[in-house]
């Protein structure tokens, strides 16, 4: 956004126009897609984070301490690199899936403990919602596959709108 507003001031488009513009940008689905406020915690959507390295470009997006929703369908990757990623913004980790506890094993071996286990992804929200406090965000960005659980990260990413909004 920010190099898409650099060039139409280069271009001399009007502030106005720009700003305009700007607020009429919707994010693309399943990307760090905002969802909702709810009692002053935000909501995002990456359920396109379906491996690592995605996951961590969400988490580096973030701006706020943060409850991370992961796991899914095992696709043999690694997840330390991930987790220490989290740099200090990661309160805690809620997760989901057939990798749940390989995952958290990764994260008490990089000494990251701060984690809750969900049976599904609408209870990981609730505990989100539950754990959350006002200023905090909720970010679902898995670092795997859907497959365990949902037909593909779209209907995840769905199902994790519906149950926030249900909130």
């Amino acid at each position: 956004v920010c190099a898409a507003i650099a060039m139409t001031k280069a271009a001399g488009i009007p502030d106005d126009i720009i700003v305009q513009q700007v607020k009429k940008f919707k994010a693309v689905e399943h990307r760090i897609e905002y969802v909702a406020t709810k009692n002053d915690v935000w909501y995002y959507n990456d359920s396109k984070g379906t491996n690592p390295d995605a996951a961590i470009k969400g988490i580096q997006a973030m701006n706020r301490p943060t409850l991370l929703i992961g796991g899914g369908y095992d696709k043999q990757s690694t997840y330390e690199e991930w987790i220490q990623a989290f740099d200090g913004k990661v309160r805690f980790l809620v997760l989901i899936g057939d990798t749940k506890e390989k995952i958290a094993k990764a994260a008490r071996n990089v000494g990251f403990n701060d984690i809750i286990m969900a049976d599904n992804l609408k209870e990981a929200v609730q505990i989100c919602h539950d754990k959350a406090n006002a200023g905090d965000a909720v970010l679902l960005s898995p670092a795997c596959a859907s497959w365990d659980q949902f037909k593909s990260y779209e209907q995840r990413g769905e199902l994790f709108k519906e149950y926030v909004r249900a909130l």
